[in-house]
């Protein structure tokens, strides 16, 4: 469960709960800005980077009567960590009013920004860059906002010397959507490598009696045709291609491959099964630019193993690379919201 959804919980049973959010970084740092934890009692949902930095905020979280504030973290020997960077983290303890501004963030659309005033009371502003101007905001925040919204940061934090804090942030990136084809072995193990990871699975086979009971909550299964499950696919969209069956497989691919907006096709096999594919799918037609498009065998080659949790890290490991090479591209920060 996300920290949205923990926060979310513990405001409506009146549980006590702090918000740790990384909101600026300096040198090297183990999260990026934006990564959040909350903290709950004896419970901590989701990660700020681990070790003694968030040993010591969640320590801090603790601490009775604790106060919306902001502290500056050298990543230093009196820390116990070596990353030699300084992280600033907000604390905010949670309260029924700040329901408002976590509802907000979960509307957040690419397209806007969330302006609010650090505190239950502070009414949360979601606003497009043309709104911007005419938002009832204090001026030095409105220019704050503006110029936050023509940059590429995904947070940032305005402390003002009347004391009042600001939160400026854009919507978390969106995972990345991976259609997958078969509900085998592998394509088991692969859900499961892949439940904690920024994606979202559409695991489609028509077999649906093999699909678990139990399935990771960025997992939905479908039984639905190759041909409507390709066509419903969005543009970007990552592909894997592991059924049961090799004509199946191919008549995928080839759909996959003439639609053409795809990120990444991953066919699972050997070096036989691609060259084989390969003469197929140029004798269908499809130009050998666009099949060379095709992955197969597929998984980083460092990890040679052919039992299926391990050829399951391995994909698993080559999607993240991949997603992390496309967004680079597109010049989308790698920043995410915890």
């Amino acid at each position: 469960m996300s920290w949205l959804d923990q926060a979310r919980r513990a405001i409506a049973a009146g549980e006590p709960a702090v918000l740790v959010t990384v909101v600026a970084v300096q040198g090297s740092a183990p999260r990026e800005p934006g990564a959040r934890m909350l903290v709950q009692g004896d419970r901590v949902a989701e990660s700020i980077g681990g070790g003694h930095l968030e040993f010591a905020a969640t320590a801090a979280a603790r601490t009775a009567q604790l106060r919306s504030h902001s502290e500056t973290i050298a990543l230093g020997p009196e820390l116990g960590q070596c990353c030699g960077g300084k992280v600033r983290l907000l604390f905010e303890p949670l309260a029924a009013g700040d329901l408002k501004w976590l509802t907000a963030l979960d509307q957040l659309e690419d397209a806007a920004i969330l302006v609010r005033r650090v505190g239950p009371a502070g009414m949360p502003l979601l606003l497009r860059p043309d709104m911007i101007g005419s938002a009832g905001l204090p001026a030095e925040i409105r220019q704050q906002a503006r110029d936050f919204a023509e940059g590429p940061e995904r947070i940032a934090l305005v402390e003002r010397e009347t004391g009042e804090a600001w939160l400026l942030e854009r919507a978390p990136l969106a995972p990345d959507r991976l259609q997958l084809f078969g509900a085998g072995h592998v394509g088991a193990a692969l859900v499961q490598a892949m439940a904690a990871l920024p994606f979202r699975v559409d695991w489609i086979d028509d077999r649906s009696g093999l699909f678990p009971a139990t399935l990771p909550a960025n997992v939905r299964t479908s039984s639905a045709t190759p041909a409507d499950a390709v066509a419903a696919a969005r543009a970007g969209d990552f592909f894997l291609v592991m059924t049961h069956s090799h004509p199946l497989d191919l008549e995928i691919c080839e759909r996959v491959l003439r639609r053409g907006d795809f990120a990444f096709l991953g066919l699972i096999g050997s070096e036989t099964k691609r060259a084989r594919f390969v003469s197929r799918l140029r004798a269908r037609g499809l130009a050998p630019d666009l099949v060379q498009r095709m992955t197969c065998p597929i998984g980083i080659p460092e990890i040679a193993g052919k039992q299926p949790a391990v050829i399951a890290i391995a994909v698993a490991a080559q999607l993240v690379a991949l997603s992390e090479q496309v967004r680079a591209r597109t010049r989308q920060p790698q920043g995410r919201a915890g």
